[in-house]
């Protein structure tokens, strides 16, 4: 279900001629990306980071840095690819006990500038369909074209990266999550790439994002959103803006993360669709019959009745009259019922 490529680090011992890392341009100032993972840092952590990202960014090889342990340099190198998924093509660094430090890349410049002309067009018919949308809206656009144009596939190629799903279309958590936040940030949304562990099940490794919005904090699982039922794709609107109370039911966070203050902004309450009351007139009104397919969200003493009532007692068929054969996925955690006739 999730799968993370493991960091590579080799020591190189072999002689060569480093440029010093004064000699590259220092494009950071210029960057526009929301570096969550740079503002956690200390200050001479930001430093280093402010040279990784230069030496990823420019593709400068043969660089020294001051630091020289693993584990410091990890961290910094980890922070930077996760602040910036338009970096896609880095496959491996590497450290030796001098300090010399190098990204490998997984493709040619030639093929690098290709993809990101590519990846700049889509960006920019992005912007135009969505110039006359509201700020939630251009969130949902962006959840329902990742989800629509992209499969989940765990042999898919570059499936750590944004190119596999803006331009091969099949990908894993990592490939979606990073995606979500590349767009959500061309958009200028702040949006962020969080790592962890799934908490049911196998508990998998798994990325997901958390954006900011309206000066709160919401979550976003565009991977779980992509659900196949009776090999019908639909998007599964329940990981659309949920709040950190329910994220951490789910998941399992590596990353630090913020906690959501107020949940007003979820995807079931901006679209008018959690109750608190069960009533079958209210839910009728929701439903747009030609779509052919409707989610609902309950609170906690609401939940089970309705669940009841519309699974097993035939209010679904009272709700959407006509119709012979309806299906439906409950999901007893997040409090929702899904129904597709």
């Amino acid at each position: 279900m999730k799968k993370l490529i493991s960091l590579l680090v080799l020591f190189l011992l072999c002689g060569c001629f480093p440029q010093s890392y004064q000699s590259i341009e220092n494009k950071f100032k210029q960057d526009q990306c929301f570096k969550y993972h740079y503002q956690l840092l200390n200050k001479k952590q930001k430093q280093l980071y402010q040279i990784i990202y230069n030496i990823a960014y420019t593709r400068k090889q043969n660089i020294y840095i001051k630091e020289k342990e693993i584990d410091k340099v990890s961290q910094i190198v980890n922070a930077v690819l996760k602040d910036h998924p338009e970096l896609f093509y880095i496959k491996e660094w590497s450290l030796n006990t001098k300090g010399l430090f190098n990204f490998e890349y997984s493709m040619k410049e030639k093929e690098i500038l290709k993809d990101q002309k590519r990846i700049k067009k889509i960006v920019k018919q992005l912007k135009e369909d969505t110039q006359d949308l509201k700020s939630y809206q251009k969130i949902k656009y962006i959840y329902d074209d990742v989800i629509t144009h992209c499969k989940y596939n765990e042999q898919a190629k570059y499936n750590q990266e944004i190119i596999s799903v803006l331009i091969n279309h099949q990908s894993v958590c990592s490939g979606y999550a990073k995606t979500m936040q590349y767009l959500l940030n061309q958009l200028h949304f702040k949006a962020t790439y969080l790592t962890g562990k799934t908490i049911k099940g196998r508990k998998d490794k798994h990325a997901i994002n958390m954006i900011k919005y309206d000066n709160d904090y919401y979550y976003i699982d565009a991977t779980w959103g992509d659900l196949v039922l009776d090999d019908e794709e639909i998007i599964n609107n329940n990981y659309l803006m949920f709040d950190s109370q329910t994220m951490k039911q789910m998941y399992d966070l590596d990353d630090h993360y913020k906690i959501t203050k107020n949940d007003k902004h979820t995807y079931f309450k901006e679209e008018g669709l959690y109750f608190d009351l069960y009533q079958l007139n209210t839910l009728i009104a929701k439903i747009n019959k030609n779509k052919r397919e409707c989610y609902f969200q309950f609170s906690n003493e609401v939940y089970n009745d309705a669940k009841e009532r519309l699974t097993k007692k035939g209010d679904a068929y009272r709700l959407i009259e006509g119709v012979d054969h309806i299906q439906y996925i409950t999901n007893d955690q997040l409090k929702t019922i899904y129904l597709k006739w």
